[in-house]
């Protein structure tokens, strides 16, 4: 091929036009190369719907693990792009009796209305969320709906909050020993916990909840508090479930099949097409605008290599016996890239992940220059930036080349084709399939990675050199 020789780029492209104009005629599961979509509008309130998430675990952030140590750790994350801070819960924990398993989880809530002392005081966190603020992100609170502490003090105050076994005693929440299962057949734990969360919104301007073991309570519930939290102001609300008729009261809930594809790929022998069969499986289990979390690891993978919800998609022995970095192996980035590109989800990170860690992170993190700040710096940035990427359509199109999964996206003036070589060996592939609607020689598309131009034209014709995951 004559001319300036074409840089290899890494195992991915992710190229940038912002010109172009949506097609006229609305995409189909059947167009193109493989899977294709409309565009979905979308979900949460309008504040939060560009917003990329971040998991943190206040105890691992700072030497001193509190709100105020934390305060100085948001200009950084400004600078990595997130939007969203999911703080891990704040409450007091445990003080089980001596007769019940003693605890130190902070989902083992001992009380609603107040915080660790260990992180500080009301009035610290109330500067916390107003520092939030003035940098330009949100906050939410993790919220532990489903059981207390046995040290709870409603325990004693209120024991008919709680679920009793045949013998008439308070019974453990499900497989876990140190919590006390609530009951949600008795309305009056609900307006318990209705006006423990309002607390928090009004008297200190929080953002919203992650809603733990969301699943396990009665969907009429959701129904009943969603518009009384609502009426107060637009909170995002995030669900620690998969259960597709928690849409549409929660407009985001867990994806735990995403992983799942990648290491069937990574260590199974699964083709690139997978990522078309989980998107049309996903869009009939969760009809728009059901948004999904997309993510690599979090706190509770972070610890055991998997998710629970992992278990119905996967090989129970390898799930079990293979540490999440062998897990993802060589595809971390290809991962995230997709993480982020892929329609109907946001991507979120747990603390640590922009330092390349991603389970068994040290108790107090070792920040410092790393590479993988900037690669999630671009990705959160691109996912901030790009309407195609939140609220866009979707069509796979051809690579002549069996590894490469590729997709362009688009929202009105704005185009983001993604590339993505999924294999161990390195890929030549010419973009055959673009949409005829591509803009002519005159226009550009950018490499966010290399920053190399490229002729919107030649992309059809030039190929893109990507190497080995």
């Amino acid at each position: 091929m004559g001319g300036k020789r074409r840089r290899r780029f890494p195992a991915w492209a992710v190229l940038l036009w912002g010109g172009l104009m949506m097609a006229s005629g609305r995409g189909n599961a059947s167009e193109g190369a493989g899977a294709a979509f409309p565009p979905q509008d979308p979900a949460g309130p309008p504040w939060s719907w560009n917003l990329p998430i971040y998991e943190v675990s206040l105890e691992k952030q700072t030497a001193e693990g509190t709100f105020r140590a934390f305060q100085s750790r948001l200009p950084e994350l400004r600078r990595l792009g997130v939007g969203i801070i999911w703080l891990m819960p704040i409450h007091p924990r445990g003080g089980n009796p001596p007769d019940k398993p003693r605890s130190d989880s902070p989902y083992c809530v001992r009380d609603y209305y107040d915080v660790d002392p260990r992180y500080g005081t009301k009035e610290d966190f109330r500067r916390l969320v107003q520092a939030v603020h003035e940098a330009g992100m949100y906050l939410i609170m993790d919220w532990v709906p489903n059981h207390t502490a046995w040290g709870n003090p409603l325990i004693q105050s209120h024991p008919e909050f709680y679920a009793k076994d045949a013998d008439g005693r308070i019974r453990q929440a499900g497989p876990w020993t140190d919590v006390a299962q609530l009951d949600h057949s008795n309305r009056e734990v609900w307006n318990y916990m209705r006006d423990a969360r309002l607390f928090w919104i009004r008297e200190f301007d929080v953002d919203g909840f992650r809603e733990d073991v969301a699943g396990a309570l009665p969907m009429e519930y959701w129904e009943w508090l969603s518009p009384q939290l609502q009426a107060v102001k637009p909170i995002f609300w995030l669900a620690e479930s998969d259960d597709p008729k928690l849409h549409p009261v929660f407009p985001m809930t867990y994806d735990w099949t995403f992983q799942t594809v990648v290491w069937k790929i990574v260590h199974f022998g699964g083709k690139p097409e997978l990522f078309d069969e989980f998107l049309l499986g996903e869009r009939r289990r969760y009809p728009p605008p059901a948004l999904r979390m997309r993510h690599l690891t979090n706190h509770d993978m972070d610890g055991s290599g998997y998710a629970w919800g992992n278990r119905p998609f996967i090989d129970i022995p390898f799930l079990e016996s293979t540490s999440l970095t062998e897990k993802y192996g060589p595809a971390h980035e290809a991962a995230a890239v997709l993480m982020t590109t892929l329609p109907f989800g946001r991507p979120m990170i747990w603390n640590g992940q922009e330092l390349g860690i991603l389970e068994r992170s040290p108790p107090k993190l070792p920040w410092g220059e790393s590479r993988w700040f900037d690669f999630y710096r671009r990705l959160f940035f691109l996912y901030r930036e790009h309407p195609a990427l939140h609220r866009g359509d979707f069509r796979r199109i051809a690579a002549d080349s069996p590894g490469v999964y590729a997709f362009v996206r688009r929202s009105e003036g704005d185009c983001v084709v993604t590339a993505v070589n999924l294999g161990g060996e390195a890929a030549r592939c010419v973009l055959a399939d673009l949409p005829s609607d591509l803009p002519d020689d005159r226009r550009t598309f950018r490499e966010i990675f290399t920053e190399e131009k490229r002729p919107a034209a030649g992309l059809a014709s030039q190929p893109l050199e990507l190497a080995p995951w």
